[in-house]
């Protein structure tokens, strides 16, 4: 039993190709036409040849301030509009790009034009990609260079700010301290020379001695008694000595530590694979345009046949 669906399938195949054939000629002239016009339009006559720069940087030294990872975080500041209109105002890109400083809509145009120039792309192994695409080569790559060197700036600015924020804190921890045990130290100068409390169990143990002994009774019941009037003030405020004293060395060490996180200077990127200006374009890609131009025309010259054919049979 035949299938009519196969038949009808092949018929109108061999339909088609009768009809290719038929008009064969027809469809070469809009081909070629349509490939020398997509060679021509292609041209850099009429589209300007754009070239590719790309740098691959892993970050380095952050401090981690979310769940985020450091790529993750280094993406975020180095897409910031600061550093876009650094970049921006550095290559004077307004008169590059042709959008004028005047436009109502400027950091609009000039942000959407800048960002569909370069692009950043974090890769499986946490690094991050930074492309720019330009007319001219040279500026592509020293724009990936001052985008890789605002974004060390920036961080270091960050950190820099954090830092001496910590700084003056701890400044004035330590400043704090040594007030603090100036006037302990005083306290306890007063307690050893007006009371001669020095040390509670020596004291105590010579002077029983001596009582029991029957040596320098006055002397011994004196500082005994002094222990018992003023020994707990005596021990409190010499614990609160101690205390003051290791806070001090700690406030001092976090001080001095902030005073080099704020002086030091550092990279905040490892770049990998650094930039350079390319000497052969990216876009257009005429062998591409020219495939899908003359797809499109040959395609096209189908439909219209086709609806020529039909018409004729009417």
């Amino acid at each position: 039993m035949p299938n009519y669906e196969t038949m009808e399938s092949y018929y109108k195949t061999k339909n088609i190709f009768k009809l290719l054939i038929k008009w064969k000629w027809h469809l070469l002239v809009i081909v070629v036409l349509a490939a020398g016009l997509a060679a021509l339009f292609s041209s850099s006559i009429f589209i300007k040849p754009r070239f590719k720069s790309s740098a691959i940087v892993y970050p380095a030294n952050l401090i981690v301030l979310s769940e985020e990872s450091e790529t993750e975080q280094m993406i975020e500041l180095i897409q910031s509009t600061d550093i876009k209109f650094q970049i921006i105002d550095c290559f004077e890109l307004d008169e590059h790009y042709g959008i004028s400083k005047d436009d109502a809509n400027y950091k609009a145009k000039i942000l959407k034009t800048f960002d569909g120039n370069v692009s950043f792309q974090k890769t499986p192994n946490e690094a991050l990609v930074i492309t720019v695409v330009d007319i001219d080569p040279q500026v592509a790559s020293d724009m990936v260079d001052s985008i890789i060197s605002f974004y060390n700036k920036m961080v270091l600015a960050l950190h820099v700010e954090k830092s001496i924020e910590i700084v003056k804190i701890y400044k004035n921890e330590y400043n704090k301290k040594l007030v603090e045990i100036d006037s302990l130290a005083q306290q306890l100068k007063t307690f050893r020379t007006e009371y001669g409390l020095l040390d509670l169990t020596a004291q105590v143990e010579k002077y029983t001695e001596a009582i029991y002994m029957g040596r320098s009774l006055d002397e011994a019941r004196k500082v005994l008694g002094n222990w018992q009037e003023y020994g707990a003030m005596y021990q409190k405020t010499d614990s609160l000595y101690y205390y003051a004293i290791s806070d001090m060395h700690e406030a001092k060490t976090i001080y001095e530590s902030a005073i080099r996180d704020a002086e030091k200077q550092q990279s905040y990127a490892h770049v990998i694979s650094k930039p350079f200006p390319a000497d052969k374009k990216s876009y257009p890609i005429r062998w591409l345009i020219v495939l899908f131009s003359v797809l499109g025309a040959f395609l096209a010259g189908v439909i219209v046949i086709s609806l020529i054919e039909g018409n004729k049979k009417q």
